[in-house]
């Protein structure tokens, strides 16, 4: 492997320097460069050896005018003027790099003790075509030292290698840093738990297709990215150097790219630019700092994940300044603080594994229980944590999916069970494990008493504090004399990677005559409340609902500031009358640090968006527009990423007025081409059930009575029922498109058989992404207005929440339109667009 040894000048913090040793890492790799600091206290055996494996010496020559004034100095150039003398020793050869102004340096500009250099055959950068010189200088260093294998994302791919499976197939040879992943016949992915499928027989050849063997190494790469500020005159220029591996080797076969260079660049171009489009020239410290906080949250595409990253940002321009520097953020294996540099050192990036390490392995949730008991007998419900690898049962399904970050000092994970009422609950519906590093908690019991026959589905669920993690059901048939049957486990697994600070959930069930409460956090554990209520509120919601429409289509004789009071007192009502006393103050503990609220629920036509929390000390306003609010459905998956990619517009014949002006503002905003709009619903059904259903915006009118919901489309009428197929097969996994249906009343749902069945809860089951939807009829320029509002945060980088509460807090201006409160968001709160 080739080395270069790079001798940084007297001031550490060299821009020039710094873009000079990311280029270098981006072409040789980051164990191809050492690097002599000053701050460093490097031996000189130590120096000596590092430069004896060196193809060539790298010393960047500044003006004096930018050297330090603190005697430092002397002793470095001291310093490399030894460098310079071992290295002709050793036969190194010595490239100087001389950083020049509008004016050339001279021999005068240098500091005395490296005055030697200034004779030799230098290279130069000039400080208005920095990158210019930078790239033709790795390029003739690559040309010279470096000749056979060309640019680093060459050599960086996904896939090592893939072949059809046969029976008389060798097992795999490469070490653990490679893992195995098969396609079966079915098409669906397994990762080998062991590295390889044991005991290889007739039997296994039938059933898998294709071995995959993905590289899990880690890797460090260096990019140069033009990105955008909000001025179109000025322009940053960032050069990041990023350490990654696979975590996910399923997903990395399942990503379309092959190569981790282009695809890391796509996206950290698309990343950082709808960040940095938000700063002025003159805010590069507050630009560099956001992109290095998201971008140390961010989910990365095919699997990958970051442990080390360095970002440098300076402002684009043709001044004759000295590179103008805004400012360097360091993300390194290292405690928060600031470095004496003038950087920012973060601590280890989120679920990341240290250098030289294998990601830690998923953790399942498992659940059993009897599928058969006789009325009257007890049963118990057994959940368990168990890591992947470990024996449940035969029947067990894993998967590779992101890690559960667990602590050196545990991580607490809240289980919860849910039984109807046919089932009495004997003991706590709660229960909190401490999940270790390497062992897996003991299993938990929760009992019931079978005290009615019928089959009850009972609902598990795990928490890290207000963060859903995981979710999986049993089923139990009671029946009069009946026999005790035995349960095979149902498992899930643990996909969420640590409780989010200020996540708050309100999970809400309701039995018919019940409703349960339940506020969750990373700050607080609350027991389960209970409400009984005489009359069920489907009466009071749709006078509720029926009132707001009729302010929104404008039918309404009231003034501004009594339209303003007719709405807000709808929603004091909701929270004053439908939350709990007891969860009304559990929200004011949790509230003060709250990031976003998540409302859990599932057979629901409470509109809880409408919330406006009040008391004698507090008023915020709506909930909706304090924080970012969304829902989830129970059996939803939980993704990281929203998919806006191939976008699709269904507009019927009979769409409302301006909705062809609607979509194409989206498809601007979208950058979509211009396809035709589907009309039919053979079309649009037959898109779903392909499973290759991207992003998918309906403009139309949808009908909503007790019998459900329909969308008349040109060739007949679309409902919900005609999602079965793809929730039961979860045909929308793939691509977790984000499904927006700006109509009449489209998240409503009606029962159907014994699930309620709407629009919003077919889509999320099916695999979307996220789905929004409204409440009640709305009015045409304000719909639009929300939902361009909406797509233009979502693509501009904004999470899933935020992009939810800009477009509520866009329409703020009218006190006679509620459009912003019927809006309805599934999905998690802190997803991003994948584009």
């Amino acid at each position: 492997m080739v080395s270069i040894f790079l001798s940084y000048p007297a001031r550490g913090d060299s821009v020039v320097a710094g873009m000079l040793d990311d280029a270098l890492t981006a072409r040789f790799g980051d164990d191809g460069v050492a690097r002599s600091l000053p701050s460093a206290n490097d031996s000189y055996a130590e120096l000596r050896h590092r430069l004896a494996a060196s193809a060539a010496l790298i010393v960047v020559i500044e003006p004096r005018a930018r050297a330090t004034v603190d005697g430092s100095l002397d002793t470095y150039s001291g310093l490399v003027s030894w460098q310079v003398t071992m290295a002709t020793t050793l036969e190194v050869p010595v490239i100087p790099v001389l950083v020049t102004g509008p004016e050339l340096l001279f021999e005068t500009d240098v500091p005395e003790a490296l005055r030697p250099l200034s004779h030799q055959r230098s290279r130069r950068i000039r400080l208005g075509r920095v990158r210019e010189d930078i790239r033709r200088l790795i390029d003739d260093l690559g040309a010279r030292f470096d000749p056979e294998t060309g640019p680093a994302e060459a050599r960086i791919p996904l896939i090592l290698s893939e072949e059809p499976v046969h029976v008389a197939m060798p097992r795999r040879t490469h070490g653990p840093s490679v893992a195995t992943v098969y396609r079966t016949r079915d098409g669906e992915l397994v990762g080998a738990p062991y590295g390889d499928l044991p005991n290889w027989s007739p039997e296994i050849d039938a059933r898998y297709a294709v071995r995959y063997e993905v590289d899990t190494r880690q890797h460090s790469i260096g990019v140069n990215l033009r990105l955008p500020s909000n001025d179109a005159r000025f322009t940053f220029e960032a050069s990041i150097v990023v350490g990654f591996q696979v975590t996910d080797p399923t997903e990395a076969v399942r990503h379309p790219v092959r190569f981790a260079v282009p695809l890391l660049r796509d996206f950290l171009q698309d990343f950082c630019a709808a960040i940095t489009r938000r700063f002025s020239a003159q805010d590069g410290f507050e630009a560099i700092l956001s992109v290095g906080q998201r971008l140390e949250r961010a989910t990365l595409p095919a699997g990958i994940a970051l442990y080390h990253l360095r970002v440098r940002l300076t402002a684009d321009g043709h001044s004759d300044e000295y590179v103008r520097t805004l400012k360097e953020v360091r993300l390194e294996p290292l405690g928060h603080e600031k470095s004496t540099s003038g950087s920012i050192s973060f601590g280890n990036l989120p679920n990341r594994s240290s250098p030289g390490t294998r990601p830690p392995p998923d953790r399942m949730l498992v659940a059993r229980a009897p599928t058969q008991v006789p009325t009257g007998q007890d049963l118990s419900v057994d959940v368990r944590l168990v890591t992947e690898g470990r024996s449940v049962h035969p029947d067990a399904v894993t998967a590779w999916l992101p890690n559960l970050h667990v602590a050196d000092a545990g991580t607490p994970v809240t289980v919860t069970v849910h039984g109807p009422a046919g089932l009495h609950a004997e003991g706590p519906l709660q229960q909190t494990l401490l999940v270790t590093p390497g062992e897996d908690p003991a299993p938990i019991r929760f009992g019931f008493g079978a005290r009615t026959s019928g089959l009850h589905r009972i609902d598990v669920t795990a928490w890290a504090g207000g963060t859903f993690l995981a979710e999986v059901s049993v089923e139990v048939s009671v029946a009069d004399s009946g026999p005790f049957r035995d349960g095979r486990p149902q498992t899930a697994l643990l996909g969420a990677p640590r409780a989010r600070p200020g996540e708050v959930t309100m999970e809400v069930r309701f039995d018919g005559s019940r409703y349960t409460f339940q506020l969750r956090s990373d700050t607080a554990l609350f027991a389960p409340v209970v409400e009984s209520f005489t009359n069920t509120p489907n009466a009071a919601v749709e006078n509720a609902i029926r009132e707001l429409q009729q302010l929104a289509g404008g039918g309404s004789r009231y003034s501004a500031k009594m339209t303003r009071e007719v709405i807000r007192s709808a929603g004091i009502q909701l929270w004053s009358e439908m939350v709990p006393a007891d969860v009304r103050d559990q929200f004011w503990q949790v509230g003060a640090g709250m990031s976003a609220f998540t409302i859990a629920t599932d057979h629901d036509v409470v509109p809880w968006e409408l919330l406006y929390p009040l008391s004698p000390q507090r008023d915020a306003g709506f909930l909706v527009e304090q924080v970012p609010v969304v829902r989830r459905t129970y059996g939803q998956h939980r993704t990281a990423k929203v998919g806006l990619r191939n976008p699709r517009f269904v507009v019927p014949r009979k769409a409302p007025t301006g909705a062809h002006e609607e979509i194409a503002t989206i498809r601007a905003i979208l950058d979509a081409d211009d396809s035709e709009p589907i009309t039919s619903a053979d079309e649009l059904h037959a898109l779903i059930t392909s499973g290759r259903l991207g992003a998918t915006h309906f403009a139309c009118h949808n009908t909503f009575s007790s019998d459900g919901s329909y969308i008349d489309m040109d060739d007949g009428r679309f409902t919900p029922s005609l999602l079965t197929e793809a929730r039961v097969r979860k045909l929308l996994t793939e691509t977790s498109p984000l499904v927006f249906i700006n109509a009449c009343r489209s998240a409503g749902v009606a029962p159907t058989y014994t699930r309620m069945l709407g629009w919003a809860q077919q889509f999320m089951s099916s695999g979307a992404g996220a789905f929004v939807g409204t409440l009640w009829a709305v009015r045409s320029d304000s719909s639009a207005r929300f939902a361009t509002a909406f797509y233009r945060s979502l693509a501009e980088g904004a999470t899933l929440g935020a992009a939810a509460l800009a477009a509520r807090t866009d329409q703020q201006d009218d006190p006679l339109d509620p459009t912003r409160l019927a809006y309805t968001v599934y999905g998690d709160p802190f997803a991003t667009a994948a584009v």
